[in-house]
């Protein structure tokens, strides 16, 4: 099933970043919420400003809502945001594995293999 957003697939990066930049406001809106965020991240409300526009900050927006099963529930009541689609924007935010380069695989590969001996022969 495709995970929506106020009505939109999240299909992609802009998606996610959408879903992301509607959870920071919700946060923000809140006293409570943006207090404990900020005794969680250590943010100020300058570097919060700033870092917004950063997609790595708001993968780590979404990753801090994803560990608090109230604010997903008050996610789910209020933005009509189910736990899935902010699992789905995190996917689309997260960096792609890093691919290790060729040489380092064939290096491993051109590494002899010592015969092994059976000593209970």
């Amino acid at each position: 099933m495709t995970e929506t957003f106020q009505g939109r697939s999240i299909v992609g990066r802009s998606d996610a970043e959408s879903v992301a930049i509607q959870v920071l406001n919700f946060i923000v809106a809140d006293v409570d919420r943006i207090i404990q965020f900020r005794n969680v991240t250590g943010l100020q409300p300058e570097t919060i400003r700033t870092s917004a526009t950063s997609s790595h900050f708001l993968l780590g927006v979404l990753e801090y809502v994803a560990k608090d099963d109230e604010l997903l529930k008050a996610f789910n009541q209020e933005l009509k945001l189910r736990p899935a689609a902010i699992l789905t924007a995190i996917a689309h935010l997260s960096p792609e594995p890093e691919m290790k380069p060729p040489d380092e695989d064939k290096k491993a590969d051109a590494t002899p293999q010592l015969p092994r001996r059976n000593l209970f022969h």
